[in-house]
């Protein structure tokens, strides 16, 4: 008797009709949709575009060193008195996150999340002397915003990455993904997902809430793809092929969207909100899938704030919180927080000095959140920078702070949490023996 995962597997190799495939889903494995397995385990890669402002996210508490950050931010500092205050684990030193962080800062202090400080991109560790003395050290086109994400999503400093390090850990583990590849996007085709060999399903509307195609269209639309696939044209023939595969994992998505019993959790409308709610469904139905190993990725967008800072920034970390805020709480409403890793990237940090328009410019280190997972939270990894303007950490003079932990460094640690050995690591990660402190942990 054929199992059901090999049913799924054939279904989508063999061009099963799309239109009988909730059926007999449904038939091999409706007992299925409420197994869990403990060896389940994702990340979930949230890329902040534009820049998000690190500066602003977490702050130091202590006295003397809040008077240096309020002194260096001039019009951006946000007061003392409405941050969040958090108190590190292993040092016992106070930090205050952002006012809108609210749920950020309830789960750091639950021990469910914690701040990476001062990291970005970079293939060797950096001083201020070394890049003086050889400014090819630097991530090529420094500053720019393509090219800056592409190297947070590649953990490289190139500036043409082929590959994302989420699509090369999918190489690793892409026979541990069940019938749909291993990257799985709610955003489009980020560098994040892509692979040497595997490449990423990109949800369609139909499977993230939007508007589907109307049934009626469903089975002719299929029929004529399932035709094509015989045309003696191969550009057709390929096409259809296409089609057809992407019609049926489009229906594995929506079906296991739907697989577990459903979520209580409320989210944001926003669209963040409700992207993170598609992640959270299709974990929960995770059996359709038959996957032990998945990446999701999703995107936000406005964080370029060169002008009006306060009130933009402000709001747009108030949609962050509060849709990862429920997606957390779905998370744990289906008792999977322990086995998803949530980990936010962005272009680079911001200049600790204000501009002349009330905004701040592109800078490099930055600060990120590290959410689930069971790790061991309520920790600053890392360091702060000192706020010295022009100083050792300071590269141009204007708060743009070197590095203390590379972007490899993070990926590499995210691939060791997922289970990967030393040897896939340093296959993905090249450069990672360049670090002394290569066996960074999360």
């Amino acid at each position: 008797m054929i199992d059901r995962r090999k049913l799924l597997q054939l279904g989508l190799k063999g061009g099963v009709a799309t239109a009988t495939m909730p059926l007999w889903m449904r038939l091999a494995g409706a007992s299925a949709y409420a197994q869990s397995s403990s060896s389940y385990k994702a990340i979930v890669c949230i890329t902040l575009f534009g820049g998000n402002d690190g500066n602003n996210m977490i702050v130091p508490l202590t006295s003397a060193t809040y008077q240096q950050y309020a002194t260096l931010r001039q019009g951006l500092a946000l007061s003392q008195s409405a941050l969040l205050p958090v108190q590190d684990l292993t040092t016992g030193a106070a930090y205050g996150f952002h006012p809108s962080l609210k749920n950020v800062s309830s789960l750091f202090t639950q021990g469910y999340a914690s701040v990476i400080a001062n990291c970005g991109p970079m293939d060797q560790p950096l001083t201020k002397t070394l890049l003086q003395e050889n400014s090819s050290l630097l991530p090529q086109i420094f500053g720019s915003h393509p090219v800056s994400i592409a190297q947070w999503e590649s953990a490289t400093t190139g500036s043409a990455p082929s590959t994302g390090w989420g699509g090369r850990i999918a190489d690793q583990i892409s026979s541990l993904s069940g019938v749909l590849p291993p990257v799985l996007s709610v955003s489009g085709v980020g560098t994040f997902t892509v692979g040497a060999s595997t490449q990423p399903v990109t949800m369609m509307q139909s499977a993230i809430g939007g508007a589907a195609l109307p049934s009626g269209l469903l089975d002719p639309t299929n029929d004529i793809a399932v035709i094509d696939e015989s045309s003696a044209n191969e550009i057709i023939q390929h096409a259809a092929a296409l089609r057809v595969s992407t019609m049926q994992m489009q229906n594995v998505l929506t079906e296991s969207q739907t697989a577990g019993s459903t979520l209580k959790t409320t989210f944001p409308t926003s669209a963040l909100g409700q992207n993170l709610q598609t992640i959270a469904e299709v974990i929960n139905g995770r059996s359709v899938v038959g996957a032990s190993r998945q990446l999701f990725y999703c995107s936000t967008g406005g964080y370029d704030t060169h002008g009006s800072q306060l009130a933009t920034h402000a709001s747009l970390l108030s949609d962050f919180d509060s849709s990862v805020g429920a997606f957390v709480a779905a998370l744990q409403e289906i008792g999977m927080l322990q086995n998803v890793l949530i980990l936010t990237l962005s272009d680079f940090g911001r200049t600790m000095q204000s501009n002349s328009n009330a905004g701040s410019d592109h800078a490099w280190g930055n600060h990120q959140l590290v959410l689930g997972g069971g790790l061991t939270g309520k920790r600053l990894i890392g360091s702060l920078p000192d706020f010295d303007l022009g100083g050792s950490q300071d590269y141009t003079g204007q708060g743009v702070w070197i590095p203390g932990i590379a972007t490899q460094q993070i990926a590499g640690a995210a691939a060791s949490w997922l289970g990967l050995g030393s040897s896939q690591i340093a296959n993905i990660f090249p450069n990672l023996s360049a670090f002394s402190s290569s066996t960074f942990t999360l």
